[in-house]
């Protein structure tokens, strides 16, 4: 696994963080400690290039153990599309980073208070670490 580190959010760290690019592992044991791992709902928070911040509150893998959080990415990729293909066709299929999760509260509150790249700071948390996997047939 290589590591990686993104500063963004101005909340304390949660989560070690995998974003996995493989349709054909699913991740039912965790990857770091063999334990099995369990489905948690948490609000990413996406920035979308060029300027674009996004929520999705995705179902992800989670490792309580290793405190590892694992993104699906064909399926985080179906959702973005679905959100913002019929407001923001303009952004889908450009590059993103997931750069944290957002503050439940202020998940609840998105409507009524948009965020953008200058206001979310006060409400995400960076993940503590990225992850990358190699799987070992490959």
């Amino acid at each position: 696994m290589k590591k990686s580190k993104v500063k963004f959010g101005k909340l304390p760290s949660k989560y070690k963080f995998i974003l996995n690019p493989y349709r054909d592992v699913r991740f039912s044991s965790c990857p770091g400690c063999s334990g099995k791992t369990l489905i948690r709902k948490v609000p990413l928070f996406i920035h979308i290039s060029p300027k674009h911040p996004t929520t999705i509150n995705k179902r992800c893998r989670y490792c309580p153990k290793c405190d590892l959080l694992i993104v699906h990415q064909d399926e985080l990729e179906n959702m973005l599309v679905l959100s913002h293909r019929e407001n923001n066709p303009e952004i889908v299929g450009n590059e993103y980073l997931v750069l944290g999760t957002l503050e439940p509260s202020a998940w609840r509150k998105r409507n009524k208070a948009p965020l953008n790249m200058g206001n979310a700071q006060e409400k995400v948390h960076d993940f503590k670490e990225y992850l990358d996997i190699k799987p070992a047939y490959r």
